[in-house]
């Protein structure tokens, strides 16, 4: 769920983009390696000792053949952790993915999360670019780090960057509902996953009685595509879509978030605290270019953006830019 912490490991292992790597939730397995290779653990701080050596985020460790990890508890901000091996974990593609759909029950290995005794095979060490002296005496490689400051910002109070719609004000919500949501600090529920992020928050007082033919509830509509980190309103609850989540649904959806913030959907735990920032389309494409750029060299600092709330939901705007030039 946090792309951007897994592809900086990746980078500093010189991993191409699509290596595979584990996602850890909460708390992570003790894993015995039984050839050496070189390891980088991002995203959340966790407990990770190697041999009784703890060891830290951002840094590539050397592992030698027959040393174990140990992975506890995340500790402090976020929620997911991140380990990457040099030249990639092997597991097959499916629909063009290594990811685990636990839910589907394929893709990543076995279709399921890992269990006691499972081995997982290193790809080839030579497809890696990643160049740096052995280190016999020392089990962190110097120099191989990523400073603090390049290293993405987690913590438990997010501002996350949305565009308006596709559902908004008059049609579904009151222009009040619109505010509120916008003035609001959302709590994240304890019943979230990869499927979706319940939030805590004002209830919408809702422009229609009903959902019509959709439904009894005015959240209700006929079924429409869903995009990874849309929120959609439940009935009263929002929910922010992830990317095990639905991909059509019959609820209306006031926000989407941005891709250069979709990375943030993944450290959300319990408790946490979210405002929402609305943001112009055009500034919602420089800030997923200047990522991009970013990862590609290694680092991960987020820039800013102005706040921007359009009169009308986006896809009010895209329906009349159709109308106007006779595409419907």
């Amino acid at each position: 769920m946090d792309s951007g912490s897994f592809r900086l490991a990746n980078k500093l292992l010189g991993n191409n983009n699509d290596a595979a790597g584990l996602e850890i939730t909460v708390s992570g397995p003790t894993l015995r390696f039984n050839s050496a290779t070189r390891i980088v653990l991002t995203g959340s701080t966790i407990d990770a000792v190697l041999d009784n050596v703890s060891v830290s985020n951002g840094v590539v460790i050397n592992v030698q053949a027959g040393q174990t990890l140990t992975l506890g508890n995340i500790k402090g901000a976020g929620s997911r952790c991140y380990l990457s091996v040099q030249g990639g974990i092997q597991c097959p593609d499916y629909l063009g993915s290594k990811s685990t759909f636990t839910l589907g029950q394929f893709g990543g290995h076995a279709g399921r999360a890992l269990r006691t005794g499972d081995v997982l095979h290193i790809d080839d060490l030579a497809e890696s670019s990643f160049q740096v002296a052995e280190s016999k005496q020392a089990a962190l490689l110097p120099g191989a780090l990523l400073p603090a400051t390049l290293l993405p910002e987690i913590t438990d109070e997010w501002t996350i960057r949305v565009i308006y719609g596709p559902h908004g004000a008059p049609d579904f919500f009151c222009p009040e509902d619109i505010d509120a949501f916008f003035d609001a600090t959302w709590k994240v529920h304890f019943n979230s996953s990869r499927t979706g992020v319940r939030l805590m928050g004002p209830k919408p007082k809702w422009a229609r009685n009903d959902g019509g033919e959709a439904g009894l509830h005015p959240s209700n509509i006929h079924d429409n595509a869903y995009a990874v980190g849309t929120i959609d309103f439940t009935g009263d609850m929002p929910v922010i879509l992830g990317p095990d989540g639905p991909s059509l649904g019959g609820f209306v959806c006031p926000v989407t978030i941005i891709k250069a913030d979709l990375w943030k959907v993944g450290q959300l735990k319990a408790g946490a605290s979210i405002r929402f920032q609305p943001i112009s389309i055009l500034d919602a494409q420089q800030l997923e270019t200047q990522q991009i750029q970013q990862l590609q060299s290694g680092q991960f600092t987020e820039q800013k953006a102005p706040t921007e709330l359009p009169e009308t939901a986006i896809i009010k705007k895209m329906i009349a830019i159709l109308y106007k030039y006779r595409c419907l």
